[in-house]
């Protein structure tokens, strides 16, 4: 349970962090960058060099996967951002944490490798999903949020991320199925890591040449205050997998409850984030389709 805990607290700050750079004036993608290479440092560091990428791997099947995952990672990070900013918190939260619908769909009628049968709930939870993105993406006209958002933009920047965060999620998934050694998965994880660092790095190096962009030194503090709880984020949610026998159809929709509630709670103690009725219906609507969605789970595991 504590490692549940930790990895919900790590997983929300990430969304907490993002808030503070506007607030502060941080170059969010300066600091995104600095964000990934600080996780390549923490992973070598914390795994005592176990991690560290030996040359044969990059003759492995799964590399291109890996470059895949770390370019989707960073996008999907920088527009995790940007809804942070233009929509609020609790729209991040739930667009990120309810892409679960998508990598379940995928192992359903692609790997086809469900380890239960799904019913007609499930698939009310799955519909549930979308039906709650919506509704937590809806902002007042009077929010300060949606001063440089369109309505228009405030629902295709959460949809956008729940498309990515989906799709990657599904690729974790295919790899691990068809291509990773579990021995493999430490290498596999660095290098995901190491592709969105330098995939960032080659971005901003581009726009420094280019003079679209200067580089901020705020953006060096800020991307390890940032990379820290991204890394361990990953790192909770393993340990919890072993804690609960890797029964991840219980314990991914329980995270990603927690996850939800705690970035909604967050965002009014600390953002003072309005939410509307709408928006709190979203919210609920979230927390319901998780539940629908692994209800088989949750009965067996509490019962």
């Amino acid at each position: 349970m504590l490692y549940l805990l930790l990895s919900i607290l790590a997983s929300t700050s990430l969304v907490f962090i993002f808030k503070m750079f506007q607030r502060y004036n941080v170059h969010t993608f300066q600091a995104i960058v600095v964000n990934y290479v600080t996780c390549v440092v923490v992973g070598f560091l914390f795994s005592g060099g176990s991690a560290a990428l030996q040359p044969e791997v990059f003759g492995r099947s799964w590399v291109i996967y890996a470059f895949v995952l770390g370019t989707i990672f960073i996008g999907t990070f920088y527009l995790i951002a940007l809804t942070t900013h233009k929509v609020g918190v609790t729209a991040a939260s739930v667009a990120t944490k309810i892409s679960l619908v998508i990598p379940v769909l995928f192992s359903l009628l692609v790997l086809q490798n469900s380890l239960k049968d799904y019913t007609f709930i499930n698939y009310i939870g799955m519909f549930a999903a979308l039906v709650a993105i919506i509704l937590s993406s809806v902002r007042p006209k009077t929010d300060s949020s949606e001063q440089h958002a369109s309505p228009l933009l405030m629902f295709l920047l959460p949809f956008i991320i729940f498309l990515n965060s989906g799709i990657a999620d599904s690729l974790i998934n295919y790899t691990n199925a068809n291509l990773l050694q579990q021995h493999e998965a430490p290498q596999f994880t660095m290098l995901t890591f190491s592709a969105s660092a330098m995939v960032g790095l080659l971005v901003l190096l581009y726009l420094l040449i280019s003079g679209k962009t200067t580089f901020y030194r705020k953006s060096i503090l800020a991307g390890i205050l940032l990379g820290i709880p991204n890394y361990f984020s990953i790192y909770f949610l393993i340990k919890a997998l072993y804690a609960f026998g890797n029964d991840g159809a219980f314990l991914y929709p329980v995270n990603n409850i927690g996850i939800i509630l705690a970035g909604a709670l967050g965002a009014v103690i600390f953002f003072k984030e309005k939410l509307t009725k709408i928006n709190l219906a979203g919210l609920g609507m979230a927390v319901l389709a998780l539940i629908l969605i692994s209800y088989q789970e949750i009965i067996a595991n509490l019962f």
